[in-house]
């Protein structure tokens, strides 16, 4: 019913499997990522960065060059990105209770919201798509320090 544009079963919905699949899937099925693959690989290099300092005015102050970074995709995807991650910021505030915490929010959605066309790295897929998780996990974190 949902394909059909009748949006209102989803206010129904309690099966919070069906929702996050629905979640999911819209993003796996875009055609092309929310995240492009390039600014991926930007964000992987800032907050690689980010891990090193140990001062944390530093460190949120280095936080700001992710929000340059992430100021570079279209608007549409910049304010659909920080919508979710508002949405994930919140769901982590409950994970004593929803199991949902930062980790596992990323690793759930990490690989639907960027994706490579680029089949010729292959070997370096499996070590890419974690510290695309690791990055999608300090988006959710730091969404609040980000917005741009």
């Amino acid at each position: 019913e949902v394909d059909q544009g009748r949006l209102t079963k989803l206010d129904s919905e309690k099966n919070v499997h069906i929702l996050t699949g629905l979640i999911k899937l819209f993003f796996r099925e875009l055609s092309s990522p929310l995240i492009p693959w390039a600014t991926i690989e930007k964000l992987v290099d800032a907050y690689d960065k980010i891990s090193t300092i140990t001062d944390q005015k530093q460190k949120e102050k280095s936080i700001q060059t992710v929000g340059q970074i992430i100021s570079t995709i279209q608007q549409a995807n910049r304010k659909t990105l920080f919508f979710l991650l508002e949405h994930l910021y919140a769901v982590t505030l409950l994970s004593d209770v929803n199991q949902m915490n930062t980790e596992n929010l990323a690793m759930m959605l990490g690989p639907t919201l960027s994706w490579t066309q680029d089949l010729t790295n292959m070997g370096n897929m499996t070590s890419m798509m974690i510290k695309q998780n690791n990055v999608v996990g300090c988006l959710i974190r730091d969404c609040k320090q980000l917005r741009i």
